[in-house]
């Protein structure tokens, strides 16, 4: 019994991905007394970070990598994230103002 106490205290404090990584949490946090503003939010940051991912990805193995330079890998990858966050506000504040407002 003690070892699911202990599991069950490991997952919902030390290995929480929200409270951890800090993943999500704008729509976990900051719109969730709607379901569709939340769901929105939910959305547009999965697609940040599926696009982050993949550009990431991109820029490692064809930059980065072959002109070794991976000294400047967390700084590359913060400004990849930094510029989607601002493509999809852009694109939120036209297609989706209500969601904008929030």
């Amino acid at each position: 019994m003690a070892d699911y106490l202990m599991i069950l205290l490991g997952t919902a404090l030390v290995n929480n991905v929200v409270l951890v990584r800090f993943l999500g949490l704008c729509p976990f946090m900051g719109v969730s007394t709607k379901l569709d503003t939340a769901l929105g939010m939910g959305l547009a940051t999965a697609f940040v970070l599926s696009l982050a991912s993949a550009a990431s990805w991109l820029l490692e193995h064809y930059i980065l990598v072959p002109l070794d330079i991976g000294f400047l890998r967390i700084l590359s990858f913060i400004l990849v994230v930094a510029a989607l966050v601002q493509f999809i506000e852009m694109v939120m504040r036209k297609f989706s103002p209500k969601l904008y407002r929030l």
